[in-house]
């Protein structure tokens, strides 16, 4: 029974010492830059392909040989939504927020 006590008893700090070491995963800096980027769909054609597969007997043995053939084409819709965004100090982060928090933050605020 004591090597129990013990054992969880060291197990505690290790515990500890993980939750706290793992931090925040938001984002902190400097607001440098706010921009609002409207709704936007953009198109791309991309290729429509079909599988086709012959068969042919030589010699008692069967020869299966597929190839891929270009039937057409089709448009496909990639749609952005609106992004409220501000930049950070740091270079490499821009958020899209909330309007309505948007526009209760300024250039020069700490996020």
């Amino acid at each position: 029974m004591p090597f129990r006590r013990i054992a969880a008893l060291a197990a505690v700090p290790v515990a500890v010492l993980l939750l706290t070491s793992c931090g925040s995963s938001e984002v902190h800096g400097t607001i440098t830059e706010k921009e609002y980027k409207a709704a936007r769909t953009t198109w791309k054609t991309e290729p429509v392909t079909k599988r086709e597969c012959t068969t042919s007997r030589s010699n008692g043995t069967t020869k299966k040989s597929c190839r891929t053939v270009r039937t057409g084409t089709h448009r496909v819709s990639h749609r952005r939504p609106a992004c409220w965004q501000i930049e950070l100090d740091d270079d490499a982060h821009e958020l899209c927020i909330s309007k309505k928090r948007w526009d209760k933050v300024r250039v020069g605020d700490r996020w």
